[in-house]
């Protein structure tokens, strides 16, 4: 199912905070509701907001932010999505970190054979 057919006027949608939003500061995930929904563009903001400016504009096309210069917020449909993504980073920067270039990894010879059958799949 596509996921511009979830994005329904009332429904709850999540914003994560990326490039300059993320970058000056803003760490925390915005729980917003989705206000408007035309056949191009949703719009989301807080509950009895009615002036557009307020809002934040997403295509319906590929679900990300319509912005002047470059989008501050990824949109996701729960706040699970935006764990799990944070999690999968976070373990792939660890193995990256182990499996450098420069490093040595402390791993038995049956370690390694787990991991690499792990790979493999």
């Amino acid at each position: 199912m596509d996921k511009s057919q979830l994005i329904k006027v009332g429904s709850t949608v999540y914003l994560k905070p990326i490039y300059n939003a993320a970058r000056y500061g803003r760490k925390d995930i915005l729980e917003k509701i989705v206000l408007k929904k035309g056949r191009k563009y949703f719009y989301v903001g807080n509950t009895g907001e009615t002036e557009t400016r307020r809002m934040f504009k997403f295509s319906l096309e590929d679900m990300r932010e319509v912005a002047e210069y470059s989008s501050d917020w990824e949109l996701y449909l729960s706040k699970q999505e935006i764990i799990d993504e944070e999690e999968k980073e976070k373990l792939i920067f660890e193995m990256r970190s182990v499996f450098n270039r420069w490093s040595t990894a402390d791993l038995t010879l049956d370690q390694l054979r787990r991991i690499h059958a792990i790979i493999s799949e």
